[in-house]
């Protein structure tokens, strides 16, 4: 697959990610009512499920992560994923801030987080592509990067791309950080890709 995929697909699915991930971190920000900013997507071509997690584990030992699956011409998975501490502050600006341990409440609101990242990704994907993209119900997790990708990635797919955001928190003046991890199947993501290139 890492053979077949150029260089001109590397930078379409950059701009594939700026696109659908920027429009994720906007319905994220108005969400929690603040701004975040992001970096420029990373795109890993003939990555293993290792590299990913551990990429992930440079966030912090300890992370909580949002998954969805998507379906459709971009078939594959998508993560939200924070350092433990970040998304406790996350649940907070959602007025859930979470107890002794994950649950109820605080829970639900980082799963819904997910999934409105989720949707505003695949809504700003179907009106690029022209496609309708479906989106599963999240799933919670929590653990190591390794425990994470293990648990909400089915496939072991050889291409990823890693959007970081960033916010302040106003009452302490630390940073918010975390990612939009996105999964694409290889041959499927190849095939939109060229789509792409010739409409």
């Amino acid at each position: 697959m890492s053979s077949n995929f150029g260089p001109r697909d590397v930078d379409a699915l950059q701009e594939l990610a700026s696109i659908g991930c920027g429009q994720a971190i906007t319905a994220l920000g108005r969400l929690a009512g603040r701004r975040f900013d992001m970096d420029v997507p990373e795109v890993w071509v003939g990555a293993g499920a290792g590299a990913i997690a551990s990429f992930l584990g440079g966030l912090g030992q300890e992370l909580v992560a949002v998954g969805v699956k998507l379906e459709g011409p971009l078939t594959g998975d998508l993560l939200l994923a924070l350092p433990e501490p970040d998304a406790e502050n996350l649940a907070t600006m959602l007025g859930h801030p979470p107890a002794s341990r994950w649950g109820g409440v605080a829970e639900s609101a980082l799963m819904e987080s997910g999934n409105i990242v989720g949707s505003a990704f695949v809504t700003a994907i179907a009106k690029l592509v022209r496609e309708k993209l479906l989106l599963s119900v999240p799933t919670f997790a929590r653990g190591n990067g390794r425990d994470c990708v293990e648990t909400l990635v089915a496939h072991a797919g050889s291409v990823a791309v890693a959007t970081r955001f960033s916010a302040r928190v106003e009452d302490t003046g630390a940073a918010l950080e975390g990612l939009i991890l996105v999964m694409p199947e290889p041959e499927r993501i190849a095939k939109l890709l060229l789509h792409l290139r010739v409409s």
